[in-house]
């Protein structure tokens, strides 16, 4: 089932990415045509505002021409901005709006100018009201206001287009701060079955302590321990007495208790783990010998309080302890050694009390 979890997470982290990755790449797209839409939008504001200074600056040299004040510097003004209008120019900092209505008008508009220079030269030779000088001026005035329409509405155009990519760019980058919350969330759930299925490593369900795995995994460590480190082994007795006649159930019983006394004598910031079958380990962090000990006779007086309390259940067990202060660089596992040949030490003695105690019962010597 984990297996098949990890798969569908894998597949899904992928999807993920991928959608990640295309939403990325997308949105720097959209920047990019968005700074391009801005530079246009800048420049056709540049050309919106030369297409009126042409229409505005003709009107007033057609005024002067008329009063006989001729402005020949002001007419090549106008003919270098229609030049402008029409091709771009980096003196004028305009640029070439790629619209062809708008360029189609510009040049009627042109030859148009063209044709009211050649008037306002007949006005200076002849005079405005033997010439077209009005008339003309009026209808160059009617497309140049045409070709300033045809810019103000491409410019409208790009604004348009603009907002309508910012709409675009703001649920990109939302779709991509949904995917990135989505992860999270995904991460921390992820890493909340991590640390269940870590538990469920090192957790011996039958007694609630960690297991073997655990504490073989303290007892590999390659570094020596601190000398403050007591190892206590543990192995119970007579564990078949009771699964033979009573059944394995109260053997399960018989262990489960032990291991309950163990973690409520042993102070918590100390470890306890089952070693396997009815062998349990305890690791002791800062004590001497004397603190060592007290924790081994507190265990020794509650298992005796439990027995009495239980009598048809009554638990013993078979102990032994190694301190590494008695131990100059040994490591975790030979101080485990020297502490499991101390519990059969300890096992060797009550079975010899125990064989004493059947040969007085029977009277024997």
């Amino acid at each position: 089932r984990w297996n098949t979890m990890n798969t569908r997470s894998n597949k899904l982290n992928h999807i993920l990415q991928l959608c990640t990755m295309a939403l990325t790449a997308v949105l720097i797209a959209l920047f990019l045509f968005a700074l391009l839409l801005v530079s246009r939008l800048q420049g056709t504001a540049r050309v919106v505002n030369y297409a009126g200074l042409v229409r505005g600056k003709t009107q007033r040299i057609v005024k002067l021409e008329i009063v006989g004040e001729p402005e020949d510097g002001m007419l090549d003004d106008v003919a270098s901005y229609i030049d402008g209008l029409r091709s771009g120019s980096d003196s004028l900092d305009l640029v070439r709006l790629n619209d062809e209505p708008f360029q189609t008008e510009m040049t009627v508009l042109s030859v148009e100018f063209d044709d009211l220079r050649d008037e306002i030269l007949q006005v200076r030779k002849l005079g405005y009201a033997s010439t077209d000088i009005i008339q003309k001026s009026e209808d160059f005035f009617q497309t140049c206001d045409k070709a300033t329409g045809l810019a103000e509405k491409y410019s409208q155009r790009l604004a348009t287009t603009l907002e309508v990519l910012e709409k675009v760019v703001l649920v990109d980058i939302l779709g991509l701060v949904f995917l990135f919350g989505y992860q999270l969330f995904l991460s921390v759930q992820y890493a909340a079955m991590n640390r269940v299925l870590q538990t469920k490593v090192y957790l011996d369900e039958a007694t609630g302590l960690a297991n073997k795995n655990k504490c073989e995994e303290l007892l590999n460590a390659e570094e020596c321990p601190d000398p403050g480190t007591a190892i206590c082994v543990f192995d119970m007795n007579d564990l078949h007495t009771i699964n033979n006649p009573l059944g394995h159930d109260k053997g399960d019983e018989y262990i489960r208790s032990f291991a309950r006394l163990l973690r409520q004598t042993i102070p918590s910031q100390h470890f306890v783990g089952r070693d396997g079958g009815d062998e349990f380990l305890a690791i002791l962090y800062d004590v001497n010998r004397e603190s060592a000990l007290a924790v081994m006779r507190a265990i020794q007086k509650q298992a005796a309080e439990r027995s009495k309390q239980q009598p048809e259940m009554p638990l013993s067990y078979a102990a032994g302890c190694a301190l590494a202060a008695d131990f100059e660089g040994c490591t975790m596992r030979e101080l485990f050694r020297r502490a499991d040949q101390n519990m059969y030490l300890d096992k060797t003695r009550v079975k010899q009390e125990e064989g004493k105690d059947i040969r007085n019962m029977r009277g024997e010597n």
